[in-house]
């Protein structure tokens, strides 16, 4: 996967510290009373200033590839504004940087210094910090007086930054997992294609055998049946469709050592290590999984919607797009991978910055973002089912492109918490002693439960 496969430190963690916003309640439960404040203090700065311009700053990665993304999206933004007669506008402050680390680095060096940035987006990794540390306004009241959630996607709006019934953040876009089959293998075989049916999905059990049927020959030639990475993100949507624990339980205790846990690795075990139909990290050494699908060699892969546009490049076979495998064949989950639009904590125009949150929420901004190609599948309604449709082409058939866009409605968050990335960085370093059946997968269960509670242990001393 592109986040969590591709580059195993694409979403990090880092500490940050602000005694700034001491002061300022950090965990969430301010009341409605203290926003509404905020709101009248706004409200009361703009009557004394009749028609004077309030600048918004937007603060911007800017080491990103998608940086004229969403700078187009803001423009739009602006317009929208200005359309609105609103006397807002927003000013991008692009912060050079080689990543997200050194990104909030810089953030929260300006808001020490009494400089911080109105609005800006926030990778979901970092949500549960800035929301315990108080640095990121609670959204909640201005929601539910004036945003229509009904325009988007709900589910997306229940991720890291939703916590305890409060909303700290907006979703900026979407990815989440879905099954790329290649029809003309499935076809040869004689058999049926995996369901599209997100409440009727494929069991584990009708993967592992497609899995088998499609896997054959050797050295370069083999073709491997199913390719899916057994990270926490993975796992955790996996216990979901067995009626498990989206890896900690209600109590925000981890759970990967239950039995569930174990029935979903010990799957991943038969096809790595019984049935050698799922290629193992020294088959993706050279070639990699998605490589190894788009030349013809893997029949099926669980992969992101980061690929989608790569998908009407394939030409020498059919693809089929499928839904999650569920543990029984009942519904289906997939985790979704969300960033937040985020209004800081210090800011001095909050009821402004608001107003710009919505303009950036707009259908027409999100439009002009889908057309650069950057910020994943827009959570606009309107817009992403669109942009689905025109990033897959012709490759797909229209039932491929519903059960994609269906994906949408079983999205489940990554359970981030202040210390889950870190964990899960470790989790995939040692990944490899099971993967290449050192260990078995119960002992990795367990090994995985460890690293967890070693971690909840050092972040409750802390």
């Amino acid at each position: 996967m592109k986040r969590m496969k591709k580059t195993a430190a694409m979403l990090l963690a880092g500490c940050m510290v602000l005694g700034l916003c001491a002061c300022q309640n950090s965990t969430g439960n301010g009341t409605a009373d203290s926003v509404g404040a905020v709101q009248e203090t706004a409200a009361e700065k703009d009557a004394d200033r009749p028609g004077e311009m309030v600048e918004i700053s937007f603060s911007m990665a800017a080491y990103s590839n998608e940086v004229d993304g969403w700078t187009a999206m803001i423009e739009e933004a602006n317009r929208q504004l200005e359309a609105d007669g609103k006397n807002i506008s927003i000013k991008i402050n692009k912060v050079p940087c080689t990543g997200w680390p050194e990104y909030y680095q810089k953030v929260i060096t300006q808001m020490a210094g009494g400089s911080a940035p109105d609005i800006g987006r926030i990778a979901e990794s970092y949500m549960p910090m800035l929301i315990n540390k108080g640095q990121v306004a609670d959204l909640t009241d201005y929601m539910a007086e004036d945003f229509d959630m009904s325009r988007y996607y709900e589910k997306t709006f229940e991720n890291s930054a939703f916590v305890d019934g409060h909303y700290y953040g907006l979703p900026s876009g979407l990815n989440y997992y879905l099954v790329y089959y290649n029809k003309d293998m499935f076809d040869a075989a004689g058999l049926e294609y995996p369901s599209s049916d997100w409440n009727k999905a494929s069991s584990f059990d009708e993967y592992r055998e497609m899995a088998k049927a499609l896997t054959g020959g050797e050295g370069a030639n083999k073709t491997y049946g199913f390719s899916a990475g057994p990270y926490m993100a993975a796992i955790g949507m996996f216990n979901k469709s067995l009626g498990g624990n989206n890896v900690f339980d209600e109590n925000g205790n981890p759970t990967m050592n239950d039995a569930v846990t174990k029935e979903v690795y010990a799957w991943f075990d038969t096809m790595l290590r019984e049935d050698y139909s799922m290629p193992r990290p020294t088959d993706t050494k050279v070639m990699s999984a998605f490589d190894m699908f788009k030349a013809g060699r893997l029949g099926m892969i669980l992969d992101g919607t980061w690929w989608l546009g790569a998908i009407k490049d394939i030409k020498d076979f059919n693809v089929g797009i499928a839904a999650i495998p569920s543990g029984n064949g009942a519904e289906a989950y997939t985790s979704q991978f969300v960033d937040s639009f985020v209004i800081f904590k210090g800011s001095k125009h909050e009821a402004e910055a608001w107003e710009a949150v919505k303009a950036i929420m707009s259908t027409e901004a999100f439009q002009a973002l889908a057309k650069t190609g950057g910020g994943g599948v827009p959570v606009a309604k309107d817009v992403a089912n669109a942009v689905i449709d025109e990033s897959l082409g012709s490759a797909v058939d229209e039932s491929g492109k519903t059960c994609a866009e269906e994906g949408m409605n079983h999205t489940i968050k990554v359970p981030y918490n202040s210390y889950y990335q870190e964990a899960d960085q470790k989790v995939n370093n040692v990944m490899d002693e099971w993967l290449l059946g050192k260990i078995t997968s119960d002992q990795f269960a367990e090994n995985v439960q460890q690293i967890l509670l070693d971690y909840a242990a050092k972040d409750a001393v802390e």
